[in-house]
Parts: structure tokens; sequence; C-alpha cells
């Protein structure tokens, strides 16, 4: 589940306990992080710095 999916889901955050909110946060974390395959190295789907 996404941190959208989870947003749909579960209406109105102004009506989210303290769980829900927690679970929203961590679930929009995991989204923030690169994706990579287990056939590729992490590194590769990195974002490039400059």
């Amino acid at each position: 589940m996404t941190g959208t999916e989870f947003r749909a889901q579960h209406g109105d955050p102004a009506t989210w306990t303290t769980a829900d909110i927690e679970a929203q946060q961590n679930l929009a974390e995991i989204d923030a992080l690169p994706t990579h395959t287990p056939d590729e190295p992490a590194e590769a789907s990195a974002p490039a710095t400059a």
C-alpha cells in the first residue's frame, strides 16, 4: 500500500487517529525511497548527485 492509497481508503485526515497519521507518514517515507529490482544493484536506481 502506498501513502496515496492509504489516504484514499481512510478519508478525511482530520478524523484520523494518531496511529493512522503515523502509518500514513511511514508509508509516505517508504514511497520516497529509491526503487530497484533484486537483479540490479541499489546504486543503479539511486538519484544522481551533482
